[in-house]
């Protein structure tokens, strides 16, 4: 569990990339256990303290609005990082029966692994965070080959170099080798991919600005109804014109805490103030379905107030948005309410003139790998907001922020991130940061949008060179086998 916890360090912010050769520990206590339930144990442990470390941020959501339940923090964190362990014991346990030689038995391991990673973005709703691929983002060089191989076949990538030091004491200095050069080569050929990238432009000579405007509300303040006309005069203020004439500003999510249906008079004199008379404006903002149903949306109007776009959110986040089995779980009402968000149906483009095709993605349905478009509905521009003031000043933001880079370069589409506290920024289809505002502050920034570039080839085919990486490494494994039974 240790030797998980400082693995984790790897990830980002910290980047320590030398901490994942601790799990090397967890990988020769697999090549010595007895059964496939030591084996289940060993990486329970082991994702445990992954988990553990890395998503703790998440129990902070608890005392935002109640600090009294300061004491349900471990108790979130601990089944968070228990339900993402899971994932791993089941790697072991599954891939202990396979594999006679111990250089098979690794690679088997590796096999079961990245396939563990790749089914928490699906199972169970998904969680995909704090992916081992993630420590590729340490640099720009190195996350280009996520055009190529997606963030899944990063972890197979990331998993093979944890594994290096063993394959090396195992007497596989070959495979050792090959572990630890292969980031090295990915590295060098991306950074020849980015030489050939198109120079950046600033907002000053180049395009309709977008502006990006974070208000650093904090959460405990966001949904007070006596300081909701404080709080839109914030925003109101971040989006006036300074000199640039924004085409288009973008607040973060339910940065409107109010409804349109019974706050109109007001929405429509906010967004008068807030855009010139060209102007639009995309918000965040909670509204009542046809159903009369809850949706988390984003709506787009223009300086007249005329709807120009409405985006629902699809992915709910469980026990954040919605809680399943609610009625047995009444301390988590002061995150979710009274009553469920229900899952936007469509996924609408929205559309403006000078900026393009734009692709809403609200809160956490960035961190989908391979789910955030399609290549027929292919837009200009992928726009990202969230409210991260759940978890403070913590490594989650960054993490959050992380993810959303990545996107960026699987799609080659740029990406802006608007995000209440932090951190907001924009990317261009390489993932290079055109400007950011740092956590906490509040601000705004102008940026202009870059062109996508031709669909890469992840954004073509998804996930088909992850598993291309994992039939190698399972002819590689069975290749293995067979020459060692040969030879006894």
């Amino acid at each position: 569990m240790l030797a998980g916890a400082v693995a984790s360090l790897s990830l980002p912010p910290l980047f320590l990339l030398p901490a994942i050769f601790a799990l090397s520990i967890p990988f020769l206590g697999y090549i010595g256990a007895q059964s496939w339930r030591e084996a289940a144990a060993i990486f329970a442990a082991a994702g445990l303290g992954w988990f553990l470390a890395s998503t703790y941020w998440v129990s902070n959501s608890l005392i935002v609005n109640v600090p009294s339940n300061w004491f349900l923090m471990p108790l979130m964190a601990l089944a968070l990082a228990l339900t993402l362990a899971s994932f791993w014991a089941i790697a072991g346990a599954l891939s202990f029966s396979l594999g006679k030689h111990p250089l098979a038995r690794i690679l088997w391991l590796l096999i079961f692994l990245s396939l563990s990673e790749w089914a928490r973005g699906f199972v169970a709703t998904g969680f995909p965070w704090n992916l081992t691929g993630s420590l590729f983002a340490v640099d720009l060089a190195s996350m280009q080959a996520a055009s190529f191989i997606g963030v899944y076949g990063l972890c197979i990538i990331a998993l093979a170099f944890a594994a290096a030091p063993v394959l090396w004491a195992l007497g596989q200095r070959r495979f050792s080798i090959i572990a630890i050069t292969l980031p090295i080569i990915l590295a060098a050929a991306g950074a020849i991919r980015l030489a050939g990238a198109p120079v950046l432009v600033s907002p000053s000579n180049a395009g309709p600005v977008v502006r990006l405007v974070q208000p650093a509300i904090p959460q405990a303040e966001k949904w007070d109804r006596s300081n909701r006309q404080n709080h839109l005069d914030q925003l109101v203020n971040l989006s006036r014109p300074n000199g640039l004439e924004p085409k288009l500003v973008i607040w973060p999510e339910t940065a409107f805490t109010g409804f349109a249906s019974r706050n109109a008079a007001l929405l429509d004199k906010t967004v008068r103030e807030a855009t010139s008379k060209k102007g639009t404006l995309i918000t965040g903002i909670p509204r009542f379905g046809a159903d009369k149903t809850l949706l988390n949306s984003a709506i787009m109007l223009n300086h007249d107030g005329k709807t120009k776009g409405i985006y629902d959110k699809r992915h709910l986040v469980p026990f954040g948005e919605y809680i399943p089995f609610r009625k047995w779980l009444p301390f988590l009402y002061p995150i979710v309410g009274a009553v469920d968000f229900s899952a936007g149906q469509n996924n609408t483009l929205m559309q403006l003139e000078g900026i393009g095709k734009m692709q809403l993605l609200i809160c956490y349905e960035v961190i989908f790998s391979g789910e955030v478009l399609s290549l027929a509905g292919r837009p200009d521009l992928m726009v990202n907001i969230t409210n991260d003031a759940w978890f403070g000043a913590s490594a989650g933001p960054w993490q959050h922020l992380v993810q959303a880079q990545m996107r960026a370069v699987e799609e080659g589409v740029p990406l802006f991130r608007v995000a209440n506290t932090g951190i907001t920024a924009g990317f261009d289809p390489y993932g290079r940061v055109l400007g950011s505002i740092p956590l906490g502050e509040s601000g705004a920034l102008d940026l202009v949008v870059p062109e996508a570039i031709p669909p890469p080839p992840f954004a073509r085919f998804g996930n088909a060179g992850f598993f291309c990486l994992l039939i190698l490494m399972f002819l590689s494994a069975a290749w293995v086998d067979l020459v060692y039974a040969m030879r006894q």
